[in-house]
């Protein structure tokens, strides 16, 4: 779950909606300052630049899981 913090304070969340058919679908919505569910999850805020790097950071390190895995797999 990623909540991202977007200019001007709005928060990307996730959210997920059933349709009439019974389907569900995952997605997002914005929530502005002030609404009533902002301060809920202002705490699993982070920034867009925050997000690439821990990005980057686990397929640096699902890259090196990856390596072991394969050497002992071939041993």
């Amino acid at each position: 779950m990623n909540v991202i913090m977007l200019p001007g304070g709005v928060l990307r969340v996730p959210w997920a909606v059933t349709l009439p058919d019974g389907t569900k679908v995952d997605g997002t919505r914005d929530v502005r300052p002030g609404e009533c569910d902002y301060e809920q999850w202002l705490p699993f805020a982070r920034g867009e630049d925050d997000l690439w790097r821990l990005e980057a950071v686990e397929a640096a390190r699902d890259a090196e899981i990856l390596s072991r895995w394969r050497a002992r797999k071939s041993a």
